[in-house]
């Protein structure tokens, strides 16, 4: 997903706030799996220019990009054995290992994605998900976001009835698959990189997506038609292990909370341009763009929360996040 030319200008002009001889005392590993031109990259490379301002070149990030130090789920992984000091993961694999963060990829649970990065700039938020994640090892640095869903077809979606039968692919999430159950769809779940073979070849007939990735992978060519849903805001957290957070030195630990938390509001920034960005290449290709109500959408997805939203926990998290207007 390519940014502006203004952000990639941005990037490309990056560069270390202190001479390479005075190397910083502290050095954390940072791993992504996204390319260098796109926000996860810019989020981190941010990241390391607040750490280093705030604690005056005493500690800094290196960023590796393109999964160099392994994907999502080693990574995370590598956060708690020592291979990676912070990780950046969908919240869908973060689940796997702290099953209440399971509220972060509930269907509509923000009401957009401007609602999202007011509830994830919550002070009240960051600290009671710190306190989920701690109990699992974990620390969470910021939330970076992975745009706002909607759902690519071969035939016009127009309204909720028109999905009725059809295949659509999702991410292997239990409360995914029960949603497109609820909107009337065959939620099928597959490899992300078999879906462009699978939609041309009618194996199923859409998928839910982002503008960036429908418009980066050219799945308008093999499903022409993008219905505006929104029915989910894809969280990104940026984790650390809770043992490797606790031995940093305390001046440090606080400058990367703050850093943590400056580069991820500038990260969503940054994604919600390239998305408007994105959206408006694909408005000129000549895709068809629908609206359908989103009402029977939002109804139908309340019933998967009875199912996934059950421990006082999770039930704190989602009224902690519905609190933020």
């Amino acid at each position: 997903m390519k940014l502006s030319i203004a952000l990639a200008a941005l990037l490309m002009a990056a560069t270390p706030l202190i001479p390479a001889a005075e190397a910083a005392e502290v050095t954390l590993k940072a791993s992504h799996n996204a390319n260098m031109d796109e926000p996860y990259h810019l989020g981190m490379v941010r990241m390391n220019e607040l750490l280093q301002e705030k604690t005056g070149g005493k500690a800094e990030i290196q960023v590796f990009a393109n999964a160099q130090l392994g994907d999502e789920m080693e990574s995370i992984q590598g956060t708690q054995i020592g291979t990676v000091d912070i990780a950046v993961t969908a919240n869908e694999l973060l689940v796997n290992f702290v099953p209440d963060m399971n509220v972060l990829s509930m269907p509509f649970v923000f009401s957009d994605a401007v609602q999202m990065d007011k509830a994830l700039n919550a002070p009240e938020v960051r600290d009671y998900v710190n306190e989920v994640l701690a109990q699992k090892g974990f620390r969470l640095i910021g939330f970076f976001s992975a745009g706002t869903r909607h759902i690519m077809t071969k035939k016009p979606v127009n309204s909720m009835e028109d999905l009725s039968g059809m295949k659509i692919r999702t991410m292997q999430t239990p409360a995914h698959l029960d949603a497109f159950k609820n909107f009337g769809a065959n939620p099928t779940p597959m490899a992300y990189t078999e879906l462009y073979g699978a939609l041309e070849t009618g194996v199923v007939d859409g998928a839910e997506a982002a503008n960036t990735n429908y418009d980066s992978k050219k799945f308008y060519e093999v499903a022409p038609n993008w219905a505006i849903l929104g029915w989910l805001e894809l969280v990104a957290p940026v984790i650390m292990g809770e043992e490797r957070f606790k031995a940093l030195p305390e001046d440090v630990q606080k400058a990367l909370m703050e850093a943590g938390a400056e580069a991820a509001s500038y990260q969503r920034k940054a994604y919600r341009e390239s998305d408007q960005k994105r959206y408006d290449d694909l408005v000129k290709k000549g895709v068809n763009v629908t609206k359908p109500d989103d009402k029977p959408f939002r109804d139908q997805a309340a019933k998967v929360y009875d199912t996934y939203v059950k421990t006082d926990e999770q039930k704190k998290l989602l009224d902690l996040l519905k609190s933020v207007k």
